[in-house]
């Protein structure tokens, strides 16, 4: 099954950033090509993402929904609170398994369906990916995601590790794999064929840095192969909303800038959990909107020779989120730069 992404994963892609009415109108979309399970937010980010998801499943557009957090029981709160379906995804660097381990099976007690997601499997051997594995599913995940977080993993190496953890873990896997070098749809293909239950893609396979699967392609396969019906015109009729909203957004270069290997989109970061790595994430611009947090904040700042307190900081991020949410754009550096001043 299709899993979508593109409300989530979408809005970590360079100079893109939606309102809560374009999000209702793509994720209407979204379904009514025949996509029936979607991630729609993070609501531990901003207020506006946990009034999204909650209208989402209030109006019934998905038959499965999520909501995105930490493993966190404060954020597992909030997408609880949302009435959606519970995602997770661990720290890029685990301290404290038996912490993590403890948050997974408090969200399982919860009653909803419950994915988390490893991070940046590159990391890891294919032994501790199954152990790890192994640990989630014995927590009470329902899902686990294998994501190729920096998009480096070879295909063939990306199928085995998926044969690996299924025939290993008996439970159901979701891939999630990233574009930076062009092997986000070859890597989709061998996880589907070595026995994924789900994959991830997002329209014109937006996301953090040069994005992940594309969903128009990998449903033309899938429908090829009969395993999805996917309405193909209502899809097309989706991208050429979509492509007049990325132009508005980002303007025409965005499709340049986002091809792999060389687009400029490889060097940003949005997600403020990928800024907090920046030993893992070697990308050194940013594009601010809600998923913006204090370290991506402070680095921009420091650039700029200014420094704010702790209370000052959270202020900022407040503001830049409020704007970025109403007005459905990113925030420039120069932009965030004026907003520090005002609080000085």
């Amino acid at each position: 099954m299709i899993s979508d992404d593109t409300l989530r994963e979408g809005m970590q892609a360079p100079g893109i950033a939606f309102t809560v009415n374009e999000k209702i109108k793509l994720a209407t979309m979204i379904s009514d090509a025949g996509i029936k399970k979607a991630l729609v937010s993070y609501p531990s980010a901003h207020e506006s993402e946990k009034y999204v998801t909650q209208e989402i499943v209030k109006r019934g557009i998905f038959k499965d929904v999520y909501g995105l957090g930490r493993t966190l029981k404060s954020d597992i709160d909030e997408i609880y609170s949302t009435g959606a379906n519970i995602s997770l995804h661990l720290p890029f660097i685990i301290k404290d398994i038996n912490t993590i381990l403890e948050n997974i099976r408090y969200a399982s007690r919860l009653c909803r369906k419950l994915e988390v997601a490893l991070v940046d499997i590159d990391q890891y051997t294919i032994n501790d990916l199954i152990k790890i594995s192994r640990l989630i599913h014995d927590s009470g995940a329902d899902i686990i995601q294998i994501p190729d977080t920096k998009g480096i993993t070879e295909p063939n190496k990306y199928g085995t590790i998926i044969k690996r953890i299924k025939n290993e873990v008996k439970t159901s896997l979701e891939i999630h794999c990233h574009n930076d070098y062009g092997y986000s749809i070859a890597n989709a293909i061998e996880g589907l064929k070595n026995g994924a239950d789900y994959v991830d893609a997002s329209v014109f396979g937006l996301g953090e840095r040069n994005g992940i699967t594309d969903i128009a392609v990998i449903s033309n396969y899938l429908n090829n192969l009969g395993k999805t019906s996917i309405n193909m015109e209502k899809m097309k009729t989706l991208y050429s909303f979509m492509h007049d909203l990325i132009t508005e957004k980002a303007g025409q270069q965005f499709f340049y800038d986002n091809i792999p290997v060389f687009g400029k989109n490889i060097n940003y970061n949005t997600a403020g959990t990928h800024a907090s790595y920046g030993n893992i994430f070697t990308g050194t611009d940013y594009s601010v909107n809600v998923y913006t947090g204090k370290a991506m904040i402070r680095n921009i700042l420091a650039i700029n020779n200014l420094n704010l307190s702790d209370e000052n900081l959270n202020l900022l991020i407040k503001k830049i989120k409020d704007l970025s949410s109403d007005t459905g754009m990113v925030l420039s550096a120069e932009e965030i730069i004026k907003l520090a001043g005002d609080l000085n």
